[in-house]
């Protein structure tokens, strides 16, 4: 065997050093060299990009989810952040360190970084940062994921120590992203404030900085002068809102936007057949799982009989076909199904069974009352193919399309019984999870089950992964025996680039996922 490896070594080497001759201009007699033309990165130019969705308040404690944090991820940044392989890694801070059991986390920040006012990131803006989210009267979206933050303390210039209530294996997670605690100087807000002057911004660190937002108009980002890590290429973002898909395709294809996400499926399709040229696509697996979600303030809604009939009501396969022309996956968990917390929890496949909704809705007491269904205009395919299941069934359903802000008010006000939304996938289950289960951490109107709470509570205490997964199956099989929602499916999110882009998404071979960090290598040809 040792012999074997020795020849196998002597031919990998050979091959090796014949692929270098080749590449060093070694060609056959007669045949002129030939070498792959290498583009060269360009400084400078404006990339426009149609967005599906509108961008909300430019405040980074507010709206960072979904598309309002793929354009933030431009000039906001976390102390750590993940991976293309999920793994977490040191961002603006250089390294840390865990200890008392998993309650103490001291995090050393990396030196030389200056927000885009041109001060240098020290200890007290992640402390000022911190307490800012905590605070529930400022209304930052991270303030119920740094509950258990007991204080957060400058130990020097460059230090800090978090200090937990309670062991958190899942606390860096939440250090990983904008979501939860973006970095911005102190007092960079008064306590309370969330709107912001007009075109006023709060500085960040970013490889971009915000020049201009107007709500329905483009947003624009500049390249930021004194960025900490390798300068962007461009000199400008705008994201412009093209909310109507055929809209935003034809912007694509015309060039009128360089750049368009969450396009159609069957757009998609026609590029991927080549009957639309010049367009490269990016597929984002996982990038839109959507749930049917109840209002647990409604007497009728609160009865498991009546969640267990219409889910019952539901073909998620037919919804995939009739709603995504099968550019989705059906959905059981809000968590990648191929991952190992899915595999874990061995929820068994959802079935549709009319017969079965029939008797719960008699066991409930359902007598025909018309329940009310909030959603936006995007998602009307969807809306309309579940309205249709549940009227076979005998659920009488009453479809409101409502525009992006009177949603917001709807659902804020609980004047609803059933919407569909949407939710951001994570490596942890405490982080994309904990908002939608956890009773102290969900809306008015949501989920609450204390046996849920405690599975969560026992879960983020425990660092061993084996026992981690032990415990999440249970927490799964709860939250599926409740029906706390209705998952319905993964969508296959679609973004399209123009010829000239260049730089964009993941490094080859990696799963891509929607992210705004991704701009700092774009350039266009």
């Amino acid at each position: 065997m040792h012999q074997k490896k020795i020849i196998w070594r002597l031919i990998g080497i050979f091959i090796f050093l014949f692929g270098i001759a080749l590449e060093s201009g070694a060609a056959p007699k007669g045949q002129p060299k030939k070498t792959a033309p290498q583009e060269q990165p360009r400084m400078g130019g404006t990339l426009v990009v149609g967005l599906g969705k509108e961008t909300g308040n430019p405040n980074p404690f507010f709206q960072t989810m979904s598309t309002n944090q793929f354009v933030k991820d431009t000039s906001y940044e976390s102390l750590l952040i993940q991976d293309d392989e999920g793994r977490i890694v040191p961002n603006l801070a250089e390294k840390y360190d865990v200890a008392a059991g998993g309650t103490q986390f001291t995090l050393h920040l990396r030196k030389g970084v200056k927000f885009h006012n041109g001060k240098e990131l020290r200890a007290e803006d992640v402390v000022w940062s911190t307490n800012h989210v905590k605070d529930p009267k400022n209304g930052a979206f991270g303030q119920n994921r740094l509950n258990d933050v007991k204080s957060v303390e400058k130990m020097d210039s460059h230090v800090v120590k978090f200090t937990l209530g309670k062991p958190s294996a899942a606390f860096l997670a939440n250090l990983a992203t904008i979501r939860i605690l973006p970095i911005v100087p102190e007092n960079s807000l008064q306590p309370g404030q969330t709107k912001l002057e007009k075109n006023v911004f709060v500085p960040g660190t970013g490889a971009f900085m915000f020049e201009q937002f107007q709500p329905g108009f483009d947003t624009v980002v500049k390249k930021a002068p004194d960025y900490w890590g390798k300068p962007a290429y461009l000199d400008k973002i705008m994201f412009r809102p093209i909310t109507d898909n055929a809209n935003r395709f034809n912007a694509l294809r015309t060039g009128d936007v360089q750049m368009a996400d969450r396009l159609a499926a069957l757009d998609a399709m026609r590029v991927k057949k080549g009957d639309v040229k010049g367009i490269a696509l990016l597929e984002e697996p996982l990038g839109g799982f959507q749930r049917l979600i109840f209002n647990y303030d409604s007497p009728l809604l609160q009865k498991r009989e009546m969640r267990q009939a219409l889910a019952c009501a539901i073909d998620k396969q037919r919804l995939v076909d009739e709603a995504f022309f099968g550019a989705a996956q059906p959905a059981e968990l809000m968590m990648d199904p191929q991952g190992i917390w899915s595999k874990a929890a061995k929820l068994p496949r959802h079935k549709r069974d009319l017969a079965e909704a029939r008797v719960l809705l008699k066991a409930a007491g359902y007598n025909g009352q018309e329940l009310v269904w909030v959603g936006r205009n995007s998602a009307t395919p969807l809306l309309e193919s579940v309205q249709r299941m549940l009227s076979e069934a005998g659920i009488k359903v009453k479809l409101e399309i409502l525009e992006a802000g009177v949603m917001r008010e709807r659902v804020g006000a609980g004047k609803f019984d059933l919407q569909v939304g949407g939710a951001t996938t994570d490596v942890d289950p405490v982080i994309a999870l904990v908002s939608y289960y956890y009773t102290n951490k969900v809306e008015k109107g949501s989920y609450s089950n204390p046996k849920t709470d405690q599975l969560f509570d026992k879960f983020d205490k425990e660092f061993d992964e084996k026992k981690r997964l032990a415990i999440f199956r249970e927490l799964a099989g709860v939250v599926q025996k409740d029906v706390a929602d209705v998952p319905l499916l993964f969508e296959i999110r679609y973004l399209g680039m123009g010829e000239k882009v260049r730089g964009y998404g993941p490094p080859p071979g990696h799963t891509y996922s929607e992210s705004g960090t991704y701009f700092k290598s774009v350039w266009l040809r």
